[in-house]
């Protein structure tokens, strides 16, 4: 009986012995497992909604598409974007930049989108210590007023407004001595773009701005502003404003019988201008570092299932963001960023961006960050022309 409890004791013990060894070896294979699937949080802020939203919803079916071909980050794990809809409000900007910050512990924020969140939101990540690259916001100066942490991804207006003015000028059977700029007051960049550098760019081609005059965003009539620039016979007309706007005070341009030619700031490289100005926008020049008829392989394929999808032709919103997103993961991953040391990885991606140098970019081409943060990249000149942009010939 003795040897008998003795054995039945031995096996037991052997047993639980094997019981423990397989749970040791299951917990370091899960370990294992977790460890090469873990998620690496990227902190991502879009206008979804609210005031261009037409900006936020291409974005995001650009962030779709990047997800499915490019959320797989090898030995790092898996790339998980955190969202947030920041309504193109500052104040929503700000909150959600703290929380991206702070309890979500992302590595790093692509956005906002508008150069006025961008302003109040640059800031905050520089105290954070995390680096922050907005994919759109086209302001100058505002990345550069936060080094080290702020970087912009889009050509600043500044760099896109040389080549468009000069082209401009050249393709008009008449010569343009004198302007009228019609600006948003409201937005950002606009107002900047229609009080600094678009007078500076025209400045140095000779052109004399005989007023600025502005509305602003949201405003739906905007004959008495029209009505004046008809009044003081201007040679040509600069509109800096968001595509909605531009839209609506371009339609009205060409509703008075204005015929001049129009030059247009960034704001409306998206198709919902074409889309609200109609006929009125064909011959409207524009400057972007993106267009979706570029007959190049890679972008040729990507317009053409961006479109297939959903619907409607890619704007310069959706590859800026898409390839934001793409040099995002190569620093990733080139760095040997995991997510599980925060300050670390931040730095990492901080100094991948500061050093970028002729990187590929797939739909924008090879890109650069200079001293003040801004990529630099050769803009291409565009113009409505049959219902859509093409590059100006």
């Amino acid at each position: 009986m003795a040897q008998g409890s003795s054995q039945s004791s031995r096996r037991l013990h052997t047993a639980r012995g094997a019981l423990r060894i397989v749970f040791f070896i299951g917990v370091v294979a899960l370990g294992s497992i977790g460890w090469a699937r873990a998620d690496v949080p990227l902190g991502v802020l879009i206008p979804s909604s609210g005031k261009g939203a037409a900006y936020g919803q291409q974005q995001q079916a650009a962030i779709d598409m990047f997800m499915e071909k490019y959320a797989d980050l090898g030995k790092a794990g898996k790339l998980k974007l955190v969202i947030y809809d920041t309504r193109g409000e500052n104040t929503d900007a700000i909150n959600l930049t703290r929380k991206l910050i702070g309890s979500d512990q992302v590595v790093a924020i692509v956005g906002p989108e508008f150069s006025g969140e961008a302003e109040v939101s640059f800031p905050l990540a520089a105290r954070g210590d995390t680096m922050m690259v907005t994919p759109m916001a086209a302001k100058p100066g505002i990345a550069a007023a936060n080094r080290p942490w702020a970087f912009r991804f889009a050509l600043t207006s500044e760099n896109d407004y040389g080549p468009l003015i000069d082209a401009w000028v050249k393709h008009q059977s008449k010569p343009i001595k004198k302007v009228v700029i019609l600006m948003d007051a409201k937005d950002g960049v606009s107002s900047a773009d229609g009080k600094s550098v678009f007078p500076a760019v025209l400045k140095k081609h000779g052109i004399q701005v005989l007023d600025t005059i502005s509305f602003e965003t949201g405003d739906i009539d905007y004959s008495a502003q029209v009505t004046r620039a008809k009044s003081l016979a201007p040679d040509g007309i600069v509109v800096s404003a968001l595509y909605n706007e531009a839209g609506h005070v371009t339609a009205e341009i060409r509703k008075q019988g204005m015929t001049q030619p129009i030059v247009a700031g960034i704001g409306v490289n998206d198709p919902r201008f074409i889309a609200i100005a109609g006929s009125a926008a064909e011959g409207v020049m524009a400057a972007s570092d993106f267009f979706a008829k570029n007959p190049a392989p890679n972008v040729a394929a990507w317009s053409a299932d961006f479109e297939k999808r959903n619907g409607k032709s890619p704007s310069n919103a959706a590859a800026l963001m898409y390839d934001t997103l793409y040099l995002m993961r190569g620093c990733i991953m080139e760095t040997g960023v995991d997510g599980k040391k925060l300050q670390s990885d931040r730095v990492k991606l901080r100094d991948c961006w500061t050093n970028m140098k002729n990187k590929d970019a797939p739909l924008t081409g090879k890109t650069s960050i200079n001293k003040d943060g801004d990529a630099e990249r050769t803009p291409v000149v565009l113009v409505v022309k049959g219902g859509g942009f093409v590059p100006l010939q």
